[in-house]
C-alpha cells in the first residue's frame, strides 16, 4: 500500500522550493555558456567526462563542506571562519570571486541583450556583416562568419565602432543598477526570482531542440581522446566543477542558512551535483544538435554558434530571439547567484545602511564591466580563464585543510552528524581528503606549462595573470590573518596566534536553544556518554514549529495530542489563571483609581477616630478636613458645613 503520509514527508514543499532554486543553480552560464565553450575546445565527449569526474570528487565534497558549514552557523562567506580565525582571508577570496565573476558575466548578459534588440530590428545576417563574393559551383559566399562578424560590429575596436561600445555600456549601466534592487530582500527576492527562472530556462530551451535541433550534429561530438593530454582541459574541468556546484563563490555557504535552511545537507548537495552533471551532458547535447558543427572558441562560442546557425539553416527570426532570450535569463541567474554572498556580507556588517553598500559597489562592478568591455576578448579571457580559476583553487585548497586538519576532522563530522540525525558515511571524509590531492598536483601541472610558455606579453597574458592572481590572494591571506591573530585576546604573540587557530567562542549555532543542544552534545561526546548521534525532534517539541534542524512536528504533535489526552488536569491551571486574573485586576485598578490616599489621612484618622468613622462617608470626611491639612478631592460628592 502507498502511505500517502509518507509522500507528503518525502516531498514536502520547503523541500520542493529548495530543488527548485538547485535546478536554477544547474542551469546558469556555468552549464550554458561556459560548459559548450569548453566542449569546443577540448572535445565535448572527452571533456564531459572529465568534468563529470571532476563534480564527483571535487564539486561534491565541496558543496557538502560548505552547506553544512553555513547551515550549523548561519554566517555568510566570511563569518563562517570563526571556525578557524586565522584563514579568514580565504572567506575574502571567496566574495572576489564572485565579484570577479559578475563583472565579466555582465559583459556576456549585455553582449546577449544587444544582440537581442539588434536581431529584433534587424535580420541575421547583419548588414554590416554581409560581403558575397561569387564562387564557381557554389554561387554566392558570405566572407564573413559568425567570429568575424562579433569582432567587426559589438566586440569590434572601440575607435572603429563606438555607437556598439556605448550602447552596451549602457545596458550594463542599467543591469547594473536594477540588481540592488531585485535583492532588496536578499534572501526572499532571490527565491521568489529562482523558483520560476529555472523552469522558464528550462522550457524554452526544450522548445528549441524540439523545433530546429538536428541528430545529424551529434556525429560531430565524436571523442577526441587526444585532448586528455592537455593540461587545459583538466584544469578547465575542475574549475567549471567548482563554478557548476556553485562552491568558487561561496554561496552554498550563504544558501546554506536560507535557501537550504530546511534540508538535508547530504541530499541537498548530492541533488546539486547530479542536477549540474545532467545540466552539463544536455548542454553539451543541445549545442551538438543545434549548433550544427561549428565549433568557435573564444570566450562567446555559444553566441556565435546561435548567429552562425541562423544564418547557414535561414531560421526564422523568432527562433534566434527565443535563444537570446534563454541565454539572458541563464546570466540573469548567474549573477543573482555571484552577488548574493557579496550582498548578504554587506547586510550583516553594514547595518541599516547596508543597501547604499550594495548600490556603490554596483556602481564600482558597471565601471569594472566596462573597462573590461574596452578589452575585449583578451580581456574577459584574462579574468575567467586565469584569474578567478587561480584564486578559485587558492581559496578551495586552503578551505578544505582549514576545515578537516585544522578544525579537525572529528568536529566536522560531529556538526554534520547533528545537522542530518545520523551516522555521516565514509565515504564524505575520503572525498574531503580526495579534493587537494585532486587540485594541487593537476593545478601545478596547468601552472607550470602556461609559466613555461615564452608568449608572457602576448594576450591574454595568461603567465602575468597567474603570477598577479597568487600575488594578490597571497596579501589578502597575510593580511587578514595577522588581524586575526592581532585580535585575540592572549598577552604574547605565540599564545595569540595559537589561539587564532582555534575555533572563537562564537562559533556554532546563532539560535541559543539549538546552541545549547549543539555544546551538551559535543560535552556528552568528549566523556563517552549519550547516544552517538543528536536526535533532532528534541528541538521544536515545546513551540510545535519546526526549527532550522527540521524537527519532525507531525510526529511531535501526535506524541503531545496522546500525552494530553492520557494526562489529567492539573491544579496549576487554576493557579495560574488565578494569578494572571489577580494580575490583571490590580492594573486596571491601578488605572482607574491611580491617585493613592496620603498616609498622613491615615495618621488622622488613627489618632483622632475610631474604626467605625470610615464608614460614616459625610461626617468622616467633613471632620477630617477639619483635622488634617491635606485636601481631599472626592469627585461627585459635596459637603455642606
Amino acid at each position: 500500500m502507498i502511505d500517502p503520509v509518507r509522500i507528503k514527508t518525502l516531498i514536502r514543499w520547503p523541500l520542493v522550493r529548495a530543488h527548485l532554486c538547485s535546478l536554477a543553480a544547474a542551469l546558469s552560464f556555468h552549464s550554458t555558456w561556459r560548459v559548450p565553450r569548453d566542449g569546443y575546445r577540448y572535445g565535448a565527449v572527452a571533456y564531459g567526462l572529465v568534468l563529470t569526474a571532476a563534480l564527483m570528487a571535487v564539486g561534491l565534497p565541496g558543496s557538502l563542506l560548505q552547506l553544512a558549514a553555513g547551515q550549523l552557523s548561519q554566517q555568510d562567506a566570511v563569518g563562517v571562519w570563526r571556525a578557524v580565525p586565522f584563514f579568514k582571508g580565504v572567506g575574502y577570496l571567496r566574495l572576489l570571486v564572485s565579484a570577479l565573476g559578475s563583472i565579466y558575466t555582465m559583459v556576456y548578459v549585455a553582449l546577449l541583450v544587444t544582440c537581442f534588440l539588434y536581431t529584433a530590428n534587424n535580420s541575421i545576417p547583419f548588414v554590416e556583416c554581409r560581403e558575397d563574393i561569387p564562387v564557381d559551383e557554389v554561387g554566392y559566399v558570405n566572407l564573413y562568419n559568425g567570429t568575424s562578424c562579433l569582432n567587426s560590429t559589438f566586440l569590434g575596436p572601440v575607435s572603429e565602432q563606438p555607437e556598439y561600445f556605448t550602447a552596451m555600456a549602457l545596458v550594463i549601466l542599467v543591469l547594473w543598477t536594477a540588481f540592488p534592487f531585485l535583492l532588496f530582500n536578499p534572501t526572499k527576492m532571490l527565491k521568489h526570482i529562482l523558483y520560476p527562472l529555472g523552469l522558464v530556462v528550462f522550457v524554452l530551451f526544450v522548445i528549441v531542440i524540439a523545433a530546429i535541433g538536428d541528430a545529424q550534429g551529434l556525429t560531430d561530438l565524436s571523442p577526441k581522446w587526444g585532448g586528455l593530454a592537455r593540461p587545459g582541459l583538466w584544469f578547465a574541468a575542475i574549475t567549471q566543477a567548482l563554478w557548476s556546484s556553485q562552491v568558487a563563490g561561496g554561496y552554498m555557504i550563504s544558501a546554506g542558512d536560507t535557501v537550504y535552511a530546511t534540508t538535508n545537507v547530504q541530499w541537498s548537495a548530492l541533488f546539486m551535483t547530479g542536477a549540474n552533471i545532467i545540466a552539463s551532458w544536455c548542454s553539451l547535447l543541445f549545442w551538438g544538435a543545434v549548433g550544427g558543427g561549428h565549433s568557435d572558441v573564444t570566450s562567446a562560442a555559444v553566441l556565435i554558434a546561435t548567429y552562425q546557425v541562423a544564418e547557414d539553416s535561414q531560421l526564422n527570426q523568432a527562433w534566434p530571439l527565443i535563444l537570446f532570450a534563454a541565454l539572458f535569463l541563464s546570466g540573469i541567474i548567474t549573477m543573482l547567484i555571484l552577488l548574493y554572498p557579496i550582498y548578504d556580507r554587506f547586510r550583516r556588517v553594514g547595518g541599516y545602511k547596508w543597501r547604499f553598500l550594495c548600490i556603490g559597489f554596483s556602481l564600482l562592478g558597471a565601471a569594472a564591466a566596462v573597462a573590461t568591455l574596452a578589452g575585449r576578448l583578451p580581456a574577459l579571457e584574462l579574468l575567467e580563464d586565469t584569474a578567478a580559476p587561480i584564486l578559485i583553487i587558492i581559496a578551495t585548497v586552503l578551505e578544505v585543510v582549514a576545515f578537516v586538519l585544522v578544525y579537525g576532522q572529528k568536529n566536522l563530522v560531529e556538526d554534520i552528524e547533528f545537522l542530518i540525525g545520523r551516522e555521516l558515511p565514509h565515504v564524505w571524509k575520503w572525498g574531503w581528503y580526495c579534493v587537494p590531492v585532486v587540485i594541487v598536483p593537476l593545478g601545478a601541472w596547468w601552472v607550470i606549462s602556461e609559466l613555461l610558455d615564452p608568449r608572457w606579453v602576448e594576450a591574454p597574458w595568461t603567465a602575468a595573470g597567474i603570477c598577479a592572481s597568487a600575488l594578490l590572494a597571497s596579501l589578502i591571506l597575510m593580511a587578514f590573518a595577522a588581524v586575526a591573530v592581532l585580535k585575540q585576546v592572549q598577552y604574547d604573540f605565540c599564545e595569540k596566534l595559537q589561539a587564532s587557530f582555534k575555533a572563537s567562542r562564537h562559533w556554532g549555532p546563532r539560535d541559543p536553544i539549538t546552541h545549547y543542544y549543539w555544546l551538551a552534545r559535543r560535552d556528552e561526546l568528549e566523556r563517552g556518554e549519550g547516544p552517538s548521534r543528536y536526535y533532532r525532534p528534541q528541538l521544536g517539541q515545546l513551540s510545535l514549529r519546526s526549527s532550522f534542524l527540521r524537527s519532525e512536528v507531525a510526529s511531535i504533535s501526535k506524541q503531545l495530542e496522546v500525552i494530553a489526552e492520557a494526562k489529567r488536569r492539573s491544579n496549576s491551571d487554576d493557579w495560574l489563571y488565578t494569578v494572571y486574573r489577580k494580575k490583571q485586576l490590580y492594573e486596571t485598578y491601578r488605572e482607574l483609581y491611580s491617585k493613592s490616599r496620603s498616609k498622613s489621612l491615615d495618621c488622622a484618622c488613627r489618632e483622632n477616630r475610631a474604626s467605625s468613622d470610615y464608614f460614616t462617608p459625610l461626617n468622616s470626611l467633613a471632620s477630617l478636613r477639619e483635622d488634617n491639612n491635606n485636601v481631599v478631592f472626592v469627585k461627585n460628592l459635596i459637603i455642606d458645613k
